[in-house]
């Protein structure tokens, strides 16, 4: 089950212009890196992180000042199931986060928070599902699998129909050394689809295909 493992991180894209015109690149502040097992290795914390970042996000939506959480908050603090995030313990895998684990977590904290926020799981998501939850105030985390049968969570904020562009709040620990207003990923609808539609044996035997979390506000 290689769900949760991320051998290959993209490089940092430098989109600064077209992100500032999309929408406010101020989102690059809430990034937060997944960070590394040992050096030039990659953890995978990118589930916990993806999470944390946003609701961070939704923390300064709600004005819920002098609060800010970190993966650690997300791993340590949240009641996980074994089928939920696999132990940190096992190799290669230790740490992967499964779908319905993100919206433990997340639904999770959200009682601890008393927001009226919610995530929900969409398997066999589609393109035009993504744009309808964007272009209605959601966020959204997505899974991609790559290519050696690793996989990483990354957290979609804007989509733009025009430009079939979509735009990205990647835990990618590289992405540390740009500037915040550099941090916001821009990617073409048709690489990224490549990676989310990819279908992988463990990812089948798990009925695991185009996967995306919503986090949605109660009315």
């Amino acid at each position: 089950m290689m769900y949760g493992q991320e051998n290959k991180q993209p490089e940092p894209q430098n989109h600064q212009s077209s992100i500032q015109k999309t929408f406010p690149s101020s989102f690059g502040s809430f990034y937060l890196s997944q960070g590394f097992r040992q050096k030039g290795i990659v953890s995978n914390d990118c589930g916990p992180t993806s999470v944390a970042m946003i609701i961070n996000i939704i923390l300064t939506q709600e004005s819920v000042k002098d609060l800010s959480l970190r993966k650690e908050n997300i791993i340590y603090q949240t009641r996980f199931h074994f089928w939920d995030r696999l132990p940190g313990t096992f190799p290669n895998v230790g740490g992967a986060t499964t779908p319905w684990g993100i919206v433990t977590a997340f639904n999770q904290w959200m009682l601890k928070l008393g927001l009226p926020w919610k995530a929900e799981r969409i398997s066999g998501a589609s393109r035009h599902t993504i744009f309808e939850k964007i272009v209605s105030g959601k966020y959204i985390s997505a899974l991609k699998i790559w290519k050696n049968g690793g996989a990483h969570w990354v957290n979609i904020i804007d989509f733009s129909a025009e430009d079939n562009m979509v735009f990205t709040l990647d835990p990618n620990p590289y992405l540390v050394h740009l500037p915040p207003n550099r941090r916001v990923q821009k990617e073409s609808w048709e690489k990224f689809s490549s990676d989310w539609q990819r279908r992988k044996v463990w990812s089948s035997l798990l009925g695991i295909h185009k996967e995306i979390i919503v986090y949605s506000r109660d009315l």
